[in-house]
């Protein structure tokens, strides 16, 4: 059964808890972030009736926030191409002569070296993100589960619900070098999102808490789907990047830079966070064939309204503590391999636990089970770990072509398969 063809329906059937939506009414928006919880009433209210409309909008809130919340954030954390490919001279030992420092760099992180003066940096990449857990549960059985009482009579209900998300990001990158030590890029990320929820398993228990004993039972087969899809431009950032120690003849190199956020892509659509954001960040890096670098930042969010439907955008978006530690290989002049760790810690975020509680009376007789989930909201601090593996290759000078792939290390968060991505870039000098 589509959800759509119950619209009408349920605009009825939910109109005493139509409020509870506030800033977004999820029983008409065509929104991504309603997909969910719409579907979830949606078959809560065909199977039982008006009668636990309300009860199942918050549970499917309940669920439905943490989903959103862990998208939003974690939007604002994704990693994306480092914009560097300058050319350094280090200074052998006993020679008076430079040699060139030809080794490419990683590909999701940054590095301290910059583009040089009136260089322009140019890039594209693309990556593909399937989700497939939030908070250790696979997104092919997030149960939600509730209770409610109208006087005498305690009614226990469950569904089962199945979450399709995915994501395409094309990410555009420009970066002009102000001075020798000081880059200024544009980060400008075009995404693709496509959402199917399928809401099943219906299960619901009335118990009178007079007589102890089980009244009405609802157990339908039929399910809910529904479905929808977004395109457009993400949010868009600026960063400064600072070279402080690191030039020309140098092995060490350190830097230190900040990048602004602006809430450009559509929240509501899982294009953007809805948040403004700030990042200041420090990198390090020894060059040699074989280069370790790290970097250390931290991201501050705004307030954004996919943290909380109900009300206008009053709630931050949480940020935390990222870190990145690898090294990259310079197999040939023209071929280099990079390996990563990259961590990225978010504070406080919404989400939720389910538990299997015992039923009270004549539980697991007449068709009774023993147990039925139950779903509550929790906030939980939690650092996504990742491996980032890949090569860059540069055919000719100034000329840049690579290949990445991002595995999960944990399952914590909104975890992904595996994430591969592609790119191309090239680094030119302007007139001035």
């Amino acid at each position: 059964m589509k959800a759509k063809a119950l619209l009408l329906f349920v605009s009825f059937a939910l109109a005493p808890s139509l409020c509870s939506f506030g800033q977004v009414v999820c029983s008409s928006s065509t929104k991504l972030v309603c997909q969910f919880p719409f579907s979830s009433q949606t078959l809560g209210v065909f199977a039982s009736g008006s009668n636990s409309a309300s009860a199942l909008a918050t549970a499917a809130e309940l669920v439905a926030t943490p989903i959103n919340a862990s998208i939003a954030t974690q939007l604002t954390q994704l990693p994306i191409p480092s914009a560097t490919v300058g050319v350094v001279t280090l200074q052998k030992k006993g020679s008076e002569f430079g040699t060139a420092f030809d080794n490419l760099g990683p590909v999701l992180t940054d590095r301290p070296d910059t583009v040089g003066k009136n260089h322009i940096f140019a890039g594209f990449s693309y990556q593909h993100f399937n989700f497939n857990a939030l908070a250790g549960v696979s997104l092919n059985s997030i149960p939600i589960g509730f209770n409610y009482s109208v006087g005498n009579v305690t009614s226990y209900e469950a569904v089962s619900n199945k979450v399709s998300f995915q994501l395409d990001q094309y990410v555009g990158i420009a970066t002009y070098g102000a001075t020798r030590r000081t880059d200024i890029s544009v980060v400008v990320p075009f995404n693709s999102v496509t959402l199917n929820v399928v809401t099943s398993g219906f299960q619901g228990y009335q118990y009178n808490t007079n007589t102890q004993t089980y009244g009405q039972i609802f157990s339908p087969t039929t399910s809910v789907s529904s479905s929808g899809s977004s395109n457009g431009v993400g949010d868009v950032s600026l960063i400064v990047k600072q070279l402080l120690i690191g030039g020309e003849g140098s092995r060490g190199a350190v830097a230190a830079g900040a990048s602004a956020r602006f809430p450009s892509g559509d929240a509501l659509n899982y294009l953007g966070s809805g948040a403004f954001g700030g990042n200041i960040y420090g990198l390090f890096e020894y060059r040699a064939r074989l280069a370790p670098h790290m970097k250390l930042s931290y991201q501050w969010n705004g307030n954004s309204q996919v943290m909380n439907l109900q009300v206008a955008s009053n709630t931050g978006l949480p940020g935390g503590l990222e870190y990145a530690a690898g090294a990259d290989f310079k197999i040939v002049r023209s071929l280099t391999l990079a390996a990563d760790l990259l961590g990225n810690q978010f504070v406080n975020v919404p989400s939720f636990t389910s538990t299997n509680p015992n039923l009270p009376g004549p539980a697991g007789q007449g068709g009774i089970p023993k147990t039925i989930p139950f779903t509550s909201s929790t906030n939980l601090t939690y650092t996504t770990a990742n491996f980032s593996g890949g090569l860059k290759w540069s055919p000719k000078a100034h000329f840049l072509l690579y290949g990445n792939v991002l595995v999960p290390l944990n399952n914590v968060g909104l975890r992904s398969d595996p994430v591969p991505l592609f790119g191309i870039a090239y680094n030119f000098k302007t007139t001035h």
